[in-house]
């Protein structure tokens, strides 16, 4: 257990006394306990080792050994190893059917979704947000910017003075509060239990899958409905299914519900999220609470925490690299004069919906923020599911683990997107932090629509790219900005004890890291205050 006491006592701290807080320390600590006890069972091929078996692999680990090996693979010594693919081969990989490299396996066997149903094929959510969801995502605005508020007013209180607070744990409650918003409505949305369960599904689901992994495969079918873990991922489907059955049944009775599914592709009218996911679920169903809940504790696992992360970073960007808070809020000014102002039902000032689209600056420096701290430092990671033969003239036997050294490719000046040669009037090496090195890019003639936040590609992988890229990623983004755009116009904000503001990049409370996984200093503390208009 000495790797477990490495967190140090703070952290640990942290899980007793700050429930909502603990998610992305127990995340960690979980992976320490499952990395130090459980010895790797994937078959390991005979490539070169870059990193030390037991230890940490770091960002380091992933950065060497894609400098070192190009164009070939390695591996990365984790439990279980894992090989890196060359990123030179990514479309050879991603082409691949199911049948050979699946996306779909290797999620289903680390999260065993016969249990938990993480990793389990969900087309009737997929398909929500990807065509339903995407399709509307101007129409959530109005709605994210009314919750926004109320998160901060819940969250942050009213704040005279200033006030110190857990940041982690306070983006967590209010992109908590937004995402419910959106995806079961008011008044649901705003329960405590609601909050509650969609926040702790997570980490639920990493302690069941380390409950049942200690036990032989030969044990787990027999004892694995007993464990304390699963039965409580059991009651988060049961509870949540009886908090949706009213909203399920008011959908399923509306007549214009009938009509969607005879062709749900058909007109453009707004609907609601969850009658976007029973318009797409199988007729045996489609009056099964429990499966609905499913398919929303699914989703949160994928949103509530990654969105949080991102949120946190950039905003320990922004106090610590203070020099760039006023030409962001000085972005929001001139958009807001420029495109005018929507007043709400409470006589709120909100920004109109096309105007998201236009801070340029604020989606620079969250790619940015984005780029140095990503939720992990590879991407496609896939399982063999039969032998495969790359045309580096190597043989992954079926049950490899594979990925590609996503934060190499974003950090090397042979990349095509940080070299020289691409932009060299506004060239910033790509190991230093430039909060508006895409918004340059994008002033760039034919860049116009590159290098957002939400794009995807060969060289913008944390969103993942081709078949499995992120579906959520355009409502992610404005989910973000919305959160900063109220932050930066709303709130002075600075670290804890920094009385003159003066910031400083070497005072950004650390980054937490195990192995691959990244998650923002979950015991930062931020002072807010009010601002004065």
């Amino acid at each position: 257990m000495d790797n477990l006491s490495s967190l140090g006592s703070d952290a640990v701290q942290a899980v007793v006394s700050f429930p909502a807080l603990s998610s992305a320390v127990a995340l960690l600590l979980a992976l320490l306990v499952y990395r130090s006890c459980v010895k790797p069972r994937t078959p390991t091929p005979k490539l070169p080792v870059v990193g030390t078996p037991g230890t940490h692999i770091t960002k380091k680990d992933i950065v060497e050994g894609a400098r070192k090996y190009p164009d070939a693979p390695f591996i990365l010594p984790m439990s279980p190893p894992i090989v890196v693919l060359p990123i030179g081969i990514q479309d050879e990989v991603r082409n691949l059917p199911e049948n050979k490299v699946s996306f779909t396996q290797e999620h289903q066997r680390n999260f065993f979704a016969q249990y938990t149903g993480i990793g389990d094929h969900r087309p009737e959510m997929i398909k929500a947000i990807r065509i339903d969801l995407t399709r509307h995502i101007a129409s959530t605005l109005p709605d994210l910017q009314e919750e926004v508020r109320f998160g901060f007013d819940k969250e942050i209180g009213e704040c005279k003075d200033w006030t110190p607070l857990p940041l982690y744990m306070k983006v967590l409650r209010i992109v908590a509060l937004m995402n419910g918003r959106i995806f079961v409505g008011r008044p649901l949305s705003r329960e405590e239990e609601w909050i509650q369960s969609t926040i702790s599904y997570t980490i639920d689901c990493v302690k069941a899958r380390n409950a049942i992994r200690e036990h032989p495969v030969w044990k787990r079918r027999w004892v694995t409905s007993s464990l304390p873990e699963i039965q409580k991922l059991t009651h988060h489907r049961t509870r949540g299914g009886e908090m949706l059955e009213p909203i399920m049944n008011a959908q399923l009775s509306k007549p214009s519900f009938k009509e969607k599914l005879h062709n749900p592709d058909t007109g453009d009218e707004e609907g609601n999220f969850i009658e976007w996911i029973l318009k797409y679920t199988p007729e045996e169903l489609r009056n099964d609470p429990e499966n609905l809940a499913l398919n929303q504790m699914v989703l949160s696992f994928a949103a509530i925490h990654t969105s949080s992360m991102a949120t946190t970073h950039a905003i320990l960007d922004l106090a610590t690299r203070r020099e760039y808070i006023q030409p962001l809020r000085d972005e929001i000014d001139e958009i807001r004069k420029l495109d005018g102002e929507e007043i709400d039902g409470d006589g709120y000032v909100r920004l109109k919906k096309d105007s998201i689209n236009k801070l340029r600056k604020l989606d620079s420096f969250m790619k940015e923020s984005q780029r140095f701290s990503p939720p992990i430092y590879t991407s496609g990671t896939r399982i063999c599911t039969d032998d495969i033969h790359l045309s580096t003239g190597h043989t992954l036997p079926k049950g490899t683990r594979i990925c590609f050294p996503s934060f190499a490719v974003h950090t090397d000046p042979k990349t095509t997107t940080y070299s020289p040669a691409y932009n060299p009037a506004g060239y910033t090496p790509p190991d230093q932090f430039d909060g508006m090195r895409f918004y340059n890019l994008r002033n760039m003639a034919g860049k116009e629509n590159r290098h957002q936040f939400a794009t995807a590609g060969p060289e913008s992988l944390v969103f993942g790219y081709g078949n499995h890229t992120c579906p959520g990623r355009f409502f992610a983004s404005n989910e973000i900005k919305i959160i900063l755009v109220e932050l930066l116009m709303n709130w002075d904000f600075r670290l804890k004890g920094d009385v003159e503001m003066k910031g400083g990049a070497d005072k950004r409370p650390p980054n937490m890291e195990v192995d691959l996984v990244i998650t923002p200093n979950p015991m930062a503390m931020l002072e807010f205050k009010r601002r004065k208009m």
